[in-house]
């Protein structure tokens, strides 16, 4: 739908404006470019292609039990993708991850390494609000997840733990890197 592609448009722009690299960390991640390749991810772009295909996708709205109140959802599938995440209570207790915060969200994540899931026939775009304005907080291919509500503490980043350790965190998903 022509509104949501333009709602959209804008959203990336202001979210380059008012919120500097993250968006362009955000592409980066999903285009699996460099240290940033991390989640679910769209094969073989650069992050110039994901951008604009992101800018030419037919959009609809779309809801989810995951997408946090307050935030927008739309759904496209002209973009596809692998899913690259995975439940921690599907891995076993001693493997290790690492505890993450790549995109400067506050919040601790954690990644583990492993193959990538299957091909998902569509993207998701979740738009949120900074600053009374709106922008996009994420976009990956296949459904959302319930976002980390843990706080990165100091000396968080980089360390590595177990699962078990993870889960009694309160984490739940890791990201597949």
């Amino acid at each position: 739908m022509e509104k949501h592609r333009l709602q959209i448009a804008k959203a990336i722009e202001t979210t380059q404006r008012v919120v500097p690299g993250h968006f362009e960390k955000t592409v980066a991640q999903r285009a699996q470019l460099d240290k940033m390749s991390a989640g679910s991810v769209v094969e073989n772009v650069t992050a110039s292609q994901l951008e604009q295909m992101l800018r030419a996708a037919e959009w609809e709205e779309y809801s989810h039990d995951a997408v946090m109140p307050g935030c927008h959802a739309f759904k496209t599938q002209d973009i596809v993708g692998r899913l690259g995440v995975v439940p921690l209570s599907q891995l076993s207790d001693d493997i290790v991850v690492t505890l993450d915060d790549r995109k400067d969200t506050g919040k601790v994540s954690c990644i583990v390494k492993g193959a990538l899931g299957p091909k998902v026939d569509f993207t998701v775009i979740i738009l949120g609000e900074e600053q009374g304005e709106e922008i996009v907080y994420t976009f990956h291919p296949g459904d959302p997840v319930n976002p980390s509500k843990i706080p990165m503490k100091i000396g968080m980043d980089g360390r590595q733990v177990t699962v078990k350790e993870a889960l009694s965190l309160g984490l739940e998903i890791a990201k597949i890197g």
